[in-house]
């Protein structure tokens, strides 16, 4: 699978795309247009989030960080968090421990 291919924008809403799911391991991807916005919410379990494309605006705990491509955070379990695009697409990798 190509992501950058098979992902499709939308502008009404942030884009998923599953890559991979097993009782271990969830992998998706998020598609965000510019000032689009992955509103606040928790992961409940073990997340890394890595840039593939673009930039993005990840706020948490009352920080604003800018992240690029290849740039990677691993996100608190319970943590409230909210992404924002920043360039005209954006895509990120998030990979989640299931167990």
């Amino acid at each position: 699978m190509n992501i950058f291919e098979t992902l499709q924008f939308n502008p009404s809403k942030p884009s998923i795309l599953l890559v991979r799911k097993s009782e271990t391991v969830k992998m998706f991807c998020v598609g965000l247009l510019k000032d689009q916005v992955l509103t606040k919410h928790q992961a409940k379990v073990s997340s890394l989030l890595v840039v593939l494309k673009g930039e993005i605006q990840f706020s948490i705990g009352g920080d604003n960080i800018l992240m690029s491509q290849s740039q990677t955070y691993e996100i608190p379990v319970n943590t409230e968090h909210e992404v924002k695009g920043c360039t005209n697409e954006n895509i990120f990798l998030i990979t989640q421990e299931l167990i």
